[in-house]
């Protein structure tokens, strides 16, 4: 009886634990996340537009399929993690290492480096190179204003970019954000841009909103979009 009131006060304690930080698509440092941490993450850019040619008849464009990210980080340190992610969208696997930091009340950074490679399609000889990004966001009107800028370097595409973000905390556990990631010369005619809200709460972080691309992270929306149409955004992060 003992052991079990431990494990569920245990219990009790993590899921009242909150962490914040995440956007959609862009690096930012987590906050809230101890040694030995485990960060499980679930992505979902839909491909149908959802407010085109009789949203209801697809679901805002829910029934024509998905890109799907799934990944985890674990916490060697609060401010150190190891992480791996499969995306399905050209078959995408990424190991790498990041880092965050928050050098002043106002200023909070991050890097992340690794491995990422793709096998378009199943005749495709699986191919890769190292990835590096880096994060700096400020942090205003005491902790609910939060513009981001992050910029990427991609070996395999031997490309960078840049994406920017801003976040207003529209209560205690909810905001809502912006992105933007302006196309590179090589990539798709638009630049690509999401905005939507995050709600965090019993040691969960969920993510809705709109996009006008289906890829996931700088490295890929820095390569621009085909489309201005939106498409529904969700990605939800859940500590342990």
């Amino acid at each position: 009886m003992k052991l079990l009131l431990l494990l569920l006060a245990a219990a009790a304690a993590g899921f009242g634990q909150t962490y914040t930080g995440s956007f959609l698509n862009l690096l930012t440092p987590i906050s809230g996340m101890e040694e030995g941490d485990f960060e499980f993450s679930m992505n979902h850019r839909f491909f149908g537009a959802a407010l085109k040619d009789e949203p209801l008849e697809t679901f805002f464009g829910l029934d024509n399929g998905a890109n799907v990210r799934f990944g985890g980080r674990y916490y060697m340190r609060a401010d150190i993690y190891v992480a791996a992610y499969h995306e399905r969208l050209l078959n995408r696997n990424s190991i790498l290492a990041g880092w965050s930091s928050a050098p002043a009340p106002y200023l909070q950074t991050a890097l992340e480096a690794g491995y990422s490679s793709l096998k378009p399609t199943g005749s495709d000889d699986r191919e890769g190179g190292m990835v590096a990004s880096g994060c700096l966001a400020l942090i205003a009107m005491g902790g609910r204003l939060r513009p981001v800028i992050n910029y990427a370097w991609d070996g395999y595409r031997e490309d960078s970019g840049f994406g920017l973000g801003l976040e207003f905390m529209a209560a205690e556990r909810l905001a809502v954000f912006g992105e933007y990631f302006p196309a590179d010369d090589d990539g798709g005619p638009e630049d690509c841009f999401a905005f939507g809200s995050r709600y965090n709460s019993w040691g969960h972080q969920f993510l809705l909103g709109l996009s006008n691309s289906a890829g996931i992270g700088t490295y890929e929306l820095m390569q621009g979009s085909g489309t201005k149409d939106l498409s529904v955004s969700l990605s939800i992060r859940r500590r342990f």
